[in-house]
């Protein structure tokens, strides 16, 4: 008897395990918003954007099991913070672009001080392009394709998908004025290896999901390709930092797992080493 129901006890956990891991991912984490706070230092020469706040989101997937209210909570966040920047890193859609109309009906909402920048994710290029540079323009969210927006201090540039579009670094990067720090939006991380330039004080990316579900101890589980190298948080190379955002959305499986949904802050700082909360 006890032998029979040490058996079903522990059948039961290696099965049921699994499976209440899975009802927790998808119908509560997925449905959390993560505020995290990242300090990014900066080099000597970009110490004038000491204190700028940026929010970086992505990954939103709306088609696939997206949610209104998440989004509607992740803008709120935002605005709570009170940033200078907003940077949105692709992947609106898995490839339904009238998923597009709801998302931005929130996004239209962001109220950063300065402006709010957007990029194309490799399943915006392969689905939706002409729809999400439609959309975002009348959310009031510039879309930057191989394209630089220059502010007095600083220069907001964003570079087409590397897996679904035609980025253009050369030009792009000459584009940028010679003495001022580049904060670029790029949405595949893995592109942090493809350029060495001092000007760039920060690359903003997705694509990952910080891997949407991830093993204790061993991390993310699947990782896509241009996304292996960098999959989630903060990394440094000389005076250049890449910051990964886990994103919002899911795709293909409706569900998370220790890596809940993430509205990043990133808080530029002169002289000092990065720290996460």
């Amino acid at each position: 008897m006890n032998f029979t129901r040490r058996r079903f006890l522990s059948r039961s956990l290696f099965y049921g395990t699994p499976a209440v891991a899975f009802g927790y991912g998808s119908l509560i984490e997925k449905r959390l918003i993560d505020v995290t706070r990242t300090d990014i230092p900066l080099s000597g020469a970009h110490s004038h954007l000491d204190g700028m706040k940026i929010a970086v989101m992505g990954d939103f997937h709306h088609d696939d099991f997206g949610d209104n209210h998440l989004i509607r909570r992740a803008v709120k966040a935002i605005n709570d913070e009170q940033v200078d920047l907003v940077m949105l890193v692709g992947d609106f859609v898995s490839s339904d672009p009238r998923a597009l109309e709801p998302l931005c009906a929130e996004l239209q909402h962001l109220r950063p001080n300065i402006r709010s920048f957007a990029v194309y994710g490799n399943h915006d290029r392969w689905h939706s392009s002409i729809s999400l540079s439609r959309m975002l323009a009348e959310a009031e969210i510039k879309l930057l394709t191989n394209e630089v927006v220059e502010f007095q201090e600083f220069a907001v540039a964003g570079l087409d998908s590397v897996w679904g579009g035609a980025p253009d670094l050369p030009r792009t990067f000459a584009k940028c004025p010679e003495n001022k720090p580049i904060l670029l939006g790029w949405h595949e991380p893995d592109t942090f290896d493809h350029y060495q330039d001092p000007r760039v004080a920060l690359q903003m990316s997705g694509h990952t999901h910080g891997g949407q579900v991830c093993a204790p101890v061993y991390g993310p589980i699947l990782l896509p390709e241009y996304g292996r190298t960098y999959p989630y948080g903060h990394y440094r190379k000389e005076q250049s930092s890449l910051f990964v955002t886990r994103g919002i959305g899911t795709l293909t499986i409706p569900t998370r797992f220790l890596c809940a949904p993430e509205v990043a802050i990133l808080t530029l700082r002169s002289g000092r080493d990065a720290t996460a909360m």
